[in-house]
């Protein structure tokens, strides 16, 4: 048996129960979003002229996904900042919206001072922590929800607010995710633990990339796909990992493919598609495959699941985060801790 298939080494390895928090992911998502159909924000809420939501890492992933999108479909002005500073536009007709699993991130609550000192209109996610505390005295929207996971394996009840939020402020287009979860639901049953490697795509996936290093492209509605799945390596399997984009690859990262010679032994490339891209989007990705052959440098093609964009996304986001949990087992070790971020921070 080897080790992907054998339940009690999967079991005895990850201690804090990393898998059952991934399968959750579409449990999650249907929770949050059932939860904001039944949220009644003030009136001022719904005359906003432009949103910014704040978070860093793990906390950061939900905006990030739902911002990646295409840009004709919001309805205002958008950005994601990843550190403390707000953008010079953000003012009283600006929601912020700050997203923090453990409500202590230092960035995230020192943006959420300038956001009050700004007078914006101010929401909240978290799951604990001082900044619920400081948002309930400011008099600002607070989403919580309530859970053991770690910030990363959240990701399902931050984005089913987010897409709540749309629905309830007008910020883009109606979402609708019966589709997606049932397609969620559908491949937690064929990449769970107890579904073998050779029927299991996301442990084929983690045993090709044993001992190589993950580089990720995605492009359009998957560049925040891409970066999840980098994250999720760094995190989950403890191994490095980069990610690119397209176009912009084709303009620089696609000339660093000849140097260093261990690359063909050392990497393995991760392309990412989906059926909503441009054609030049396409194009692209075709010359990335074409060249990766010519030059014999492992890779794997991976075409998303479904026929709308969430559903594209949210499908390769829980196949990175099941392939980077066999990775973790592979390199014996549990997915949660993250003892050298705890440290630095």
């Amino acid at each position: 048996m080897n080790k992907l298939d054998d339940l009690k080494q999967i079991k005895a390895t990850d201690k804090e129960d990393m898998a059952k928090f991934i399968e959750e992911l579409p449990t999650q998502i249907k929770k949050s979003f059932e939860k904001m159909a039944a949220v009644k924000l003030p009136e001022k809420y719904h005359e906003i002229k432009s949103v910014c939501f704040c978070g860093i890492g793990g906390s950061a992933s939900a905006a990030d996904i739902f911002l990646n999108q295409n840009f004709g479909d919001h309805k205002m002005p958008m950005a994601l900042v990843r550190d403390g500073e707000l953008p010079g536009w953000a003012d009283k007709n600006t929601l912020v919206i700050l997203i923090s699993h453990s409500g202590v991130t230092a960035e995230t609550m020192t943006a959420f001072k300038e956001a009050a000192a700004r007078e914006t209109k101010i929401i909240v996610i978290c799951e604990r922590g001082d900044l619920e505390n400081w948002a309930k005295a400011e008099g600002a929207v607070v989403l919580d929800y309530d859970t053991q996971a770690a910030p990363r394996a959240a990701l399902g009840y931050q984005f089913g607010l987010l897409a709540g939020l749309n629905n309830l402020l007008n910020l883009g287009p109606k979402i609708n995710l019966e589709k997606t979860l049932k397609i969620l639901e559908k491949l937690n049953s064929e990449l769970k633990p107890e579904t073998p490697t050779e029927k299991n795509m996301a442990k084929h996936l983690a045993f090709s990339l044993f001992d190589h290093e993950p580089k990720i492209i995605g492009s359009g509605i998957l560049d925040s796909v891409a970066r999840r799945w980098k994250n999720q390596f760094n995190e989950n399997a403890k191994t490095f990992a980069s990610f690119d984009s397209l176009p912009e690859a084709m303009h620089n990262a696609v000339e660093g493919t000849t140097f260093p010679k261990r690359l063909t032994d050392d990497s393995f490339f991760i392309l990412l598609k989906n059926s909503l891209g441009s054609k030049l989007e396409i194009k692209a990705l075709d010359a990335w495959t074409s060249l990766l052959q010519e030059k014999n440098i492992p890779f794997e093609f991976l075409e998303a699941t479904g026929e709308d964009v969430w559903s594209q996304k949210l499908s390769l986001i829980i196949l990175g985060d099941w392939v980077s949990f066999y990775l973790a087992i592979l390199n014996n070790v549990d997915s949660t801790p993250v003892p050298i971020i705890t440290k630095y921070k």
